[in-house]
């Protein structure tokens, strides 16, 4: 139903990827492949474009406030998609998930708390921390017979008088999807040192057949009591910048710091487009989502296959969700910060595995929300600097 092989031009209109590769390498941008921010090139579905396209005819773009249709259209995704019910007054609105988990930092922890995250993860998260005087708390992964698993022994003793724990679930950017058994042992050591847990579920729509997401909500009422759930539809169906999210947190005590918070930091409004879209993403967009998925696995799979044959020191890790590739340049005799090296021999910009902590040394980040095209000239590039 959906030509996802089409990508609209992108670098007229303002996009961080494409727009500004000037900033990147000035004397070659007209060269730069860029495959590092999150966010695909493939056009949202069509009816989240009707929806913006409707709502911006109205030649009046002043302040929207928050209907209920707005979060009866996540309700119903949630149901339908994930058999989870979330009543109405769980829900709170924020812009993002990354400012949303800012307002947890600041509602619930004090200036040089500790909090613990799961390293390689979403470089945002130490930032937060350290930017709001937090203290970082490490549980990094472990990588055994190339597949990521928790550290729990690590992550208890991370956890010990710490305050809070954010848990990216699925994983940016190693695309784990967390099973029932992990997320229950990383409950059980919240329980046992009293963590608020902030689970960043943005990527819970993008998974792969045969993983499901375990939304954070049904994990069982150990996690509910101390839990900040966050969910968007951004990266789901494409549509990142028009700021919308939906975070449900089932503690009145902890919704309330979170609402109070909101509004002292002056987020608590949308954007007048918000609405339109993100109920017509939900109620309409299904069918578009299903059928990305499966081209986002097939680009997967392609560029596994072909790094496998034609690039072999480039080694690549199962993904069981998201549409991010996590590269492993180590064997290819690269180290450190990869990124720059990368650059100069392929003109591809990823995202440096060491902007996601500790164990991201010698790896990259790879974004395959992109057209075959694309991604068969990024595989050209690869294979002819590092192919042997």
């Amino acid at each position: 139903m959906f030509n996802f092989d089409e990508a609209p031009d992108r670098k007229p209109y303002d996009s961080i990827k494409w727009s500004y590769l000037a900033g990147c390498c000035p004397d070659s941008s007209d060269d730069v492949l860029p495959m590092w921010v999150a966010d695909m090139d493939m056009a949202s579905p069509p009816a989240v474009v009707e929806a913006v396209v409707n709502r911006a005819k109205h030649p009046v773009y002043g302040y929207a406030g928050k209907p209920e249709s707005y979060f009866q259209a996540f309700m119903y995704w949630m149901q339908k998609r994930h058999a989870t019910n979330v009543p109405r007054e769980w829900l709170e609105f924020s812009p993002g998930i990354v400012p949303a988990i800012a307002t947890c930092i600041r509602a619930y922890s004090e200036s040089g708390d500790g909090i613990v995250i799961m390293p390689p993860v979403y470089h945002p998260f130490k930032a937060l921390i350290e930017k709001n005087r937090r203290t970082v708390r490490e549980a990094p992964l472990q990588l055994k017979d190339g597949r990521y698993r928790l550290d729990l022994p690590a992550l208890e003793a991370a956890s010990k008088g710490a305050r809070m724990l954010v848990l990216c679930s699925p994983h940016n950017p190693i695309g784990r999807v967390w099973t029932m058994m992990e997320l229950e042992a990383i409950t059980d050591i919240a329980e046992k040192n009293d963590l608020i847990v902030i689970a960043d579920e943005i990527h819970a729509d993008m998974v792969f057949a045969p993983n499901r997401h375990i939304p954070s909500l049904n994990v069982g009422k150990k996690l509910s009591r101390r839990l900040v759930s966050c969910w968007a539809p951004s990266k789901t169906f494409n549509i990142a910048g028009l700021q919308a999210s939906y975070i449900a947190i089932p503690d009145p005590q902890l919704r309330r710091a979170f609402a109070d918070e909101t509004e002292a930091g002056g987020i608590s409004g949308p954007n007048c487009m918000v609405s339109s879209a993100a109920q017509a993403a939900y109620r309409e967009g299904e069918a578009w989502l299903d059928e990305i998925l499966l081209y986002i696995k097939d680009n997967f799979d392609h560029l596994a296959e072909q790094l496998a044959s034609r690039a072999p020191d480039i080694k690549m890790y199962p993904s069981e969700g998201t549409y991010l590739a996590w590269l492993d340049f180590r064997p290819a005799g690269l180290s450190g910060d990869v990124y720059k090296t990368v650059l100069e021999k392929t003109g591809i910009w990823l995202d440096p595995g060491t902007r996601f902590g500790t164990g991201g040394d010698g790896f990259a980040r790879l974004n395959l929300g992109c057209t075959r095209k694309t991604l068969d000239i990024a595989i050209d590039r690869l294979a002819k600097a590092f192919g042997r």
